[in-house]
């Protein structure tokens, strides 16, 4: 009996392994939180209070498998490559959206160059707008909507910069925001507006007023941690979007339950 018992564990165990990298909806008290518990709200933001729910999908892990940005997750260099997919759910809370539209979106890291001296602090990695409700449902979380730019309209003001932070610079935190687009800019570059090209010190307030925006939508954010037992310039998780908080996210591994669970069924039998 025992031993017929045995031949369920791969099957139990492979079936945990499989929803490993299953995504799940993070509401927007929790991405508001994780924003507080982070530092960031004060600290590089006065304030954020997400009426969506703003995700990034990447490539994680060794063998590039799709995974969900969720916030306060830690990356690899690699990993944090350009997303390969924007997107959206709970639109019905935000005021003043249609399916005409347009929304901007940036990347920037708060602790360039150094977490402990931040004198390039908001340094600006990606800067795009004209992005649109594609009508698409996300292939990574199926709930959200894509985000996406019509075809010929995607001319970033500032081309996607990939992470790369210098060794033994601290832990970087690096911040997704999503904003509606003013209808003006829908055909006029952001440079209309007296914006300037220079990348560091990016004073947000000052762009907001700028451009005429409105508080962020939605916003998101994930680390890259550069100590020296981290491998390479990336980090010392395993590349799967583990969060670098006490709360573990929806959608993100946690090996050590896994274990934990393999050696509750060998107790069993």
């Amino acid at each position: 009996m025992r031993q017929r018992s045995l031949l369920w564990l791969p099957a139990v165990f492979l079936g945990v392994l499989a929803d490993d990298h299953a995504a799940s909806s993070v509401s927007t008290l929790e991405f508001k939180n994780r924003f507080v518990e982070s530092g960031i709200v004060p600290e590089v933001i006065a304030a954020l209070d997400p009426s969506v729910s703003f995700y990034a999908s990447y490539k994680a892990g060794d063998d590039g498998h799709d995974e969900l940005l969720v916030p306060g997750s830690t990356l690899t260099v690699a990993e944090a490559a350009m997303p390969f997919e924007f997107s959206v759910e709970n639109l019905n809370n935000a005021t003043n959206v249609t399916a005409q539209t347009r929304f901007l979106i940036y990347l920037l890291d708060a602790d360039a160059p150094d977490r402990n001296s931040p004198t390039a602090r908001n340094q600006r990695h990606f800067l795009a707008g004209n992005y649109t409700l594609s009508g698409v449902n996300s292939t990574v979380l199926p709930s959200a909507q894509v985000l996406a730019v019509p075809d010929g309209q995607l001319r970033p003001f500032t081309p996607f910069i990939p992470p790369n932070p210098a060794p033994n610079t601290g832990v970087h935190r690096y911040i997704y925001a999503l904003y509606i687009q003013p209808a003006r800019f829908n055909t006029a570059g952001f440079e209309t507006s007296g914006m300037e090209a220079d990348i560091q010190n990016w004073n947000l307030s000052r762009w907001r007023t700028q451009l005429g925006l409105g508080p962020a939508i939605g916003a998101t954010f994930f680390t890259i941690d550069t100590n020296t037992n981290s491998s390479g310039n990336a980090t010392t998780s395993v590349g799967n979007g583990t969060s670098t908080g006490a709360t573990i996210l929806p959608g993100q591994a946690s090996w050590v339950t896994m274990a934990a669970l393999f050696a509750s069924l060998l107790a069993l039998l």
